[in-house]
């Protein structure tokens, strides 16, 4: 097998041409044209690693030649080669995809390290797609093993998956998934993710509530290698980890006024300054944001940019609470029995009657989080293979399961009591109360103290 580089000079000066590739044949393949129009036959008849592209050619010129090489051959690496061209043409070279800019007359030295260069792009790439072929082998073999799916019983959750499923064929629109705590709302932007063109591409989900401002930038836009003296290689953003793929922000109500202005000047500019670099670069990520607090409440509030809320809320996808969808509560009984059956290595494959119909009757103020966390602890505490109400100690009084907040819309009021009903569970232990609730501790702790929550208080009868 022939390791060489395959190698294409684009040229429209014989002489020049005939040189270079007669020192080229000493180290790699070597193909020629003159014109952009046998350039583009040959990427389309040949494996072309690296294409070495004069800036002034017939017919068009080198960018033009970069741009339309990237739409039929994009890993084909790029090196423009020019005798005069202003900055601002190199510039956007580089932004077509050019890897490197070399200065007429060209050394062959320079050239071939060029060239040699390139070759670790190709090697990356390479790797690249074999990591990305596993990744999504792995990611598959989750979906099936631990997923709750998309195999939901009731009539408002068909209507998301047919909404989800549309919002996937167009990844230009923006998204907010709103609805209440604890409704796996990362599990709707993923699946969005998955089933649209960039599933390819990275997907990452950020917790707003642990950002803060002074790190906002490092995190977002990352970091040049100028300034990192202690990490001599760039320090990626996510705006670059998940370029083109899809950035999931989560509770964007927790954002401050300083990120909402730096977030909304990217999207208003689509690009980006890395710290401590003077280029910008494309912002291409599609955005999918979740928020616990209903849109109407964020356009009262004072303290949401409504420009920022117009850019992100392409489209409101709401999700329903899960006692406003009984039928639903079986599918995810049995997920999640299974679920953790076999991470706790346990074969538990039933519930008995009588605690199936109390678990159907519960209102789950937490939603899917609560329902999860419940069978979790009643699959640890059980030793045969039936879960019965024994393993439930949240059901042990009547008054625990009548919740007077099914009948309340206030959203504020039902996160209140949720945090409370959570702390008291857990014996007031707060780190306890945050995994019960699907927060980190800062989250709880603000909470705390936005409600006013003390445990004096929470000691006494709700």
């Amino acid at each position: 097998m022939n390791d060489r580089l395959s190698t294409l000079v684009l040229d429209d000066d014989p002489v020049y041409l005939r040189l270079a590739a007669s020192r080229l044949k000493e180290d790699f393949i070597v193909f020629t044209a003159l014109s952009p129009s046998v350039a583009l036959d040959l990427l389309i008849k040949e494996r072309i690693d690296v294409l070495i592209c004069d800036f002034n050619l017939p017919e068009m010129n080198g960018l033009e030649v970069v741009k339309k090489v990237k739409r039929i051959c994009p890993d084909t690496d790029v090196i423009m080669i020019s005798g005069s061209i202003e900055d601002e043409y190199i510039v956007e070279a580089f932004d077509s995809g050019v890897i490197d800019f070399l200065q007429k007359p060209v050394e062959y030295k320079a050239l071939k390290i060029s060239i040699e260069r390139a070759k670790s792009f190709v090697s990356l790439r390479k790797k690249n797609i074999e990591i990305k072929k596993y990744n999504s082998f792995l990611r598959q073999k989750f979906t099936n093993e631990n997923s709750i799916g998309f195999d939901y019983r009731s009539e408002s959750m068909q209507q998301v998956k047919s909404v989800v499923e549309e919002l996937a064929k167009d990844d230009s629109i923006s998204v907010v998934v709103t609805g209440e705590i604890g409704l796996c709302k990362d599990s709707f932007a993923r699946r969005i993710h998955d089933l649209s063109v960039r599933e390819r591409n990275h997907f990452e989900a950020v917790d707003m509530m642990s950002v803060s401002d002074s790190l906002f930038e490092k995190k977002f836009f990352g970091c040049c290698n100028e300034i990192a003296e202690k990490n001599p290689n760039d320090e990626f953003g996510w705006f670059e980890v998940a370029k083109g793929g899809t950035l999931f922000l989560d509770e964007i109500v927790e954002m401050s006024i300083y990120q909402q202005a730096k977030l909304n000047s990217v999207l208003q500019n689509m690009t980006y300054p890395k710290i401590g670099s003077r280029k910008y670069k494309t912002f291409d990520v599609r955005l999918i944001s979740a928020c616990s607090a209903s849109l109407d409440d964020l356009r009262l509030k004072k303290n949401f940019r409504m420009d920022l809320l117009q850019k992100l809320n392409g489209y409101e996808l709401y999700i329903p609470p899960l006692r406003d969808r009984q039928e639903d509560i079986p599918l995810l009984m049995n997920h999640f029995i299974r679920h953790y059956s076999v991470k706790m290595r346990k074969s538990i494959h039933r519930f008995d009657p009588y605690t199936e119909g109390r678990l159907m009757e519960y209102t789950y103020p937490g939603n899917i989080w609560e329902l999860s966390n419940l069978i979790e602890r009643a699959v640890i505490l059980c030793q045969g293979d039936t879960l019965n109400l024994d393993h439930f100690p949240h059901f042990e009084s009547e008054k625990e399961i009548q919740m007077p907040l099914a009948a309340s819309f206030d959203l504020a009021l039902i996160e209140r009591e949720v945090i409370i009903r959570a702390l008291k569970e857990c014996d007031y232990n707060k780190s306890q109360a945050a995994k019960l609730l699907n927060l980190n501790w800062n989250a709880l702790h603000r909470r705390l103290q936005k409600f006013n929550i003390t445990f004096p208080e929470l000691e006494c009868d709700l």
